[in-house]
C-alpha cells in the first residue's frame, strides 16, 4: 500500500513537472492502423491513455486485456496503443490481431507525431487529461484499477 501511494505521488509529481516543461502541439496528425487520421485535440473532453508496448515485453502483454477492459468499461477514458518497435503497418496489424488488442493502435507508416517522448523502458503509459495536458510516463505494468485511481488523483489535484 505504501509503495502504491509512493508510486502514485511520484507519478503525479512527475506529471506536473512534465507539464511545466512540455507544451503540446495538438495540430499535428497521426494515423491509426484503421487508416483514420487523428490528432490529440480529437480526444479533448476525454481522458486518454497512451500505452507503449512490444511483443517481447511480458508485462506489456499482460496489460493488453486490462487495457481492453479499461476502454470498454469507461466511456470517458480512451486508450491508444503505440508499438515501441515501430513495425511496418502490415506486421503491426497481424500482431494486434494475434494479441487481441481491441483498442486503436497508432500506425507506424507514416511515422507518427505524438506529443510525448518515446519511453526508455516498457511498459510505459502516458495519461492525457481532457484539456490535452500530457502526464507521465508511468513506467511498469499497471491494471485498469490503478489507471482509474491515478485519473481520480489527477482530477483531485487540478
Amino acid at each position: 500500500m505504501i509503495i502504491m501511494r509512493h508510486l502514485c505521488l511520484r507519478f503525479i509529481l512527475s506529471a506536473f513537472l512534465l507539464l511545466l516543461v512540455v507544451s503540446c502541439d495538438t495540430s499535428k496528425e497521426f494515423s491509426l492502423l484503421s487508416g483514420e487520421q487523428k490528432n490529440l485535440s480529437d480526444y479533448e473532453g476525454s481522458w486518454l491513455v497512451v500505452n507503449f508496448w512490444a511483443e517481447w515485453c511480458p508485462p506489456c502483454l499482460e496489460e493488453i486485456p486490462e487495457l481492453n477492459l479499461l476502454a470498454q468499461e469507461n466511456g470517458n477514458i480512451q486508450v491508444l496503443g503505440v508499438s515501441f518497435d515501430r513495425l511496418p503497418n502490415e506486421e503491426l496489424i497481424a500482431l494486434t490481431d494475434k494479441l487481441d488488442i481491441q483498442y486503436p493502435v497508432v500506425a507506424t507508416e507514416p511515422m507518427p507525431f505524438l506529443p510525448m517522448e518515446r519511453p526508455q523502458s516498457l511498459p510505459a503509459s502516458y495519461i492525457v487529461t481532457p484539456k490535452g495536458e500530457v502526464m507521465g510516463p508511468l513506467l511498469g505494468k499497471v491494471d485498469r484499477h490503478k489507471i482509474i485511481e491515478l485519473i481520480e488523483k489527477i482530477k483531485t489535484a487540478q
